[in-house]
C-alpha cells in the first residue's frame, strides 16, 4: 500500500498559489471553515397578524392589558356602538365615531367577520352620511323658513318627508337618507344572520334612556330632552338576535306626523 502523500509545506503554499489545494478528509484543519447566513425574521409587533404569504389579517381589538382597541361598549349580549345620524351644519358629517372602521370588535373576529368585511361595512356607511345625511339647519329651513310656525305645521301633516318615494332625491326630502340606511343594513345583516348574530340602528329620546355606549356622556353633554341619540346595536347570540328582531328601532321618538312616515332610525 502506497503512504499518503505528505501535504505541502509552507514554502510550496506562499510560492505556488495556482497549485491544488490540500484536502485532508482526516483533517479537519485542511478546509476553509463553511460560513452560514442566517437571515434573523423581523419580529411582529402586538396586533400584526400578517400570514407567511403577505395575508393581511383583522388587527387585535384590545391593548395590551384587556382595553379595547375597537369603538364598542360590551353590554350582556349586544355590542353597543356610537352613531351620531345627523350633523349641526349642512357642510359637516356625522356618523360613526373616527377611527371605529380600523378595528374589528374581537367578538366578531372570532365569529369571522374579515378586517375588509367590517372597513366595508364601515365605509359604505360613512358614504351614506356625506352624501344623504340630513343635518339640523337643514331640517330648521325646511319645516321653518320662510312660513314658520305655518310652514313646520303643514310639513309635519301633509309632506313625506322621510318616505320612499321618486321625488325622495330632492333636498327637501329625506327618503332617500332612510332607503340607503335600510338596503345598508339588509347587506350587514345578511352576513351576519349566517353566523347567528343581528344588528339595527336605534335611536332613544331623551337620550338618557340610551344604553352606555362608550361616548354617550360626551354627546349627551349640553343636549336637552328632544335631542335623539342613535346607536348601533348589534346581537352576539341566537337568543339575542331573535329578542333584537322583535324590537322597534323607536325607543321614545314617537313620530307620528306624515312627516315621518318612512323612518327607520
Amino acid at each position: 500500500m502506497s503512504a499518503d502523500p505528505p501535504p505541502p509545506s509552507y514554502n510550496d503554499v506562499m510560492t505556488n498559489p495556482s497549485a491544488p489545494p490540500y484536502d485532508d478528509p482526516y483533517d479537519p484543519y485542511s478546509r476553509e471553515p463553511e460560513v452560514k447566513v442566517v437571515m434573523k425574521q423581523p419580529t411582529k409587533s402586538y396586533g400584526d397578524t400578517t400570514t407567511e404569504g403577505g395575508n393581511s389579517g383583522p388587527t387585535t381589538s384590545r391593548y395590551p392589558g384587556g382595553l379595547r382597541r375597537d369603538k364598542a361598549t360590551r353590554i350582556g349580549d349586544r355590542l353597543i356602538i356610537d352613531f351620531e345620524k345627523m350633523s349641526c351644519c349642512p357642510w359637516e358629517t356625522a356618523g360613526l365615531t373616527p377611527g371605529c372602521e380600523d378595528h374589528v370588535p374581537e367578538e366578531l373576529q372570532e365569529r369571522g367577520i374579515t378586517s375588509a368585511m367590517w372597513q366595508e361595512w364601515c365605509s359604505k356607511l360613512s358614504q351614506i352620511q356625506r352624501s344623504k345625511a340630513p343635518s339640523n339647519v337643514g331640517c330648521c329651513c325646511l319645516f321653518c323658513f320662510p312660513g314658520f310656525i305655518a310652514q313646520c305645521i303643514l310639513c309635519a301633516l301633509f309632506s313625506p318627508t322621510s318616505e320612499h318615494h321618486p321625488c325622495d332625491c330632492l333636498p327637501c326630502f329625506y327618503g332617500d337618507w332612510f332607503h340607503a340606511l335600510k338596503k345598508w343594513q339588509r347587506h350587514v345583516n345578511y352576513e351576519l344572520n349566517k353566523r347567528d348574530m343581528h344588528m339595527m340602528l336605534k335611536t332613544y329620546k331623551p337620550f338618557q334612556k340610551a344604553p352606555a355606549s362608550l361616548n354617550k356622556n360626551s354627546r349627551g353633554a349640553g343636549k336637552d330632552e328632544n335631542y335623539e341619540m342613535s346607536m348601533w346595536v348589534i346581537a352576539l347570540t341566537v337568543e339575542e338576535s331573535n329578542k333584537l328582531r322583535l324590537e322597534s328601532w323607536d325607543h321614545g321618538v314617537n313620530d307620528g306626523c306624515t312627516s315621518g312616515i318612512g323612518r327607520i332610525l
